[in-house]
């Protein structure tokens, strides 16, 4: 569950940025955090397919390609972005730009997501039709209204005042466009804590004894 931790990590750099400390730097650092987040999130949901490929579930080669590939390309980026945003170019665009990579990676993958969970469901936990089912979709949901949330965040902070540097201050002493990508990397850094691959793994091995040697990690 290591983009669960990467989760953590990004919620709490961005709650003290807010808080005023250091944001030129927290900021940045928070969007290279969450986007080893995402490269984590799509190894493991890769991973997770040749697992269950294993156990002769081939159904698992049919869906999910585009979606992890969503993630991880979006991981890589972001990674750039926050690092470039790190040294100094052109940070606010470059940070709210890479949130927007972020919501769209989010949103691209829940269908992956969703069908990972069916499959493994499955194979190891006795059907879609159960609480365990209901959960998946449940998930899948919530990703989907995150990477939205997070991309409309990207964009108002990329393309109001503040999106260039520029803007008014808020009482902490950042820009509102910088807020803006601070709340969504909130948001982001929650979405990959509570629907990730780790935690829905989790979820699915403490109800199941074979999930529970295929997935735990």
């Amino acid at each position: 569950m290591a983009e669960a931790v990467g989760g953590i990590a990004t919620i709490v750099l961005a709650v003290l940025a807010l808080s005023g400390i250091s944001q030129e730097y927290l900021l940045p650092i928070a969007t290279i955090v969450f986007g080893a987040a995402l490269l984590i999130e799509g190894t493991s949901m890769a991973t997770n397919f040749v697992h269950v490929l294993s156990v002769g579930t081939s159904e698992a080669t049919e869906v999910g390609i585009n979606g992890v590939s969503a993630v991880l390309l979006g991981g890589v980026s972001g990674i750039i972005l926050g690092v470039l945003a790190l040294v100094g170019i052109a940070p606010s665009s470059l940070a709210s730009a890479a949130i927007i990579v972020f919501g769209s990676a989010l949103v691209l993958s829940s269908t992956a997501a969703s069908s990972l969970n069916a499959i493994k469901l499955r194979a190891f936990g006795g059907g879609v039709a159960g609480p365990l089912g209901s959960i998946g979709a449940s998930s899948a949901g919530a990703q989907v209204l995150a990477g939205l949330a997070v991309i409309v965040l990207g964009i108002l902070a990329l393309a109001g005042p503040a999106g260039a540097g520029g803007g008014a201050a808020n009482a902490a002493g950042g820009s509102i466009g910088t807020v803006l990508d601070l709340v969504a990397l909130i948001v982001a850094g929650a979405a990959i804590l509570i629907t990730g691959n780790g935690m829905n793994n989790a979820v699915l091995s403490a109800f199941s004894a074979p999930a529970r040697g295929m997935f735990q990690r």
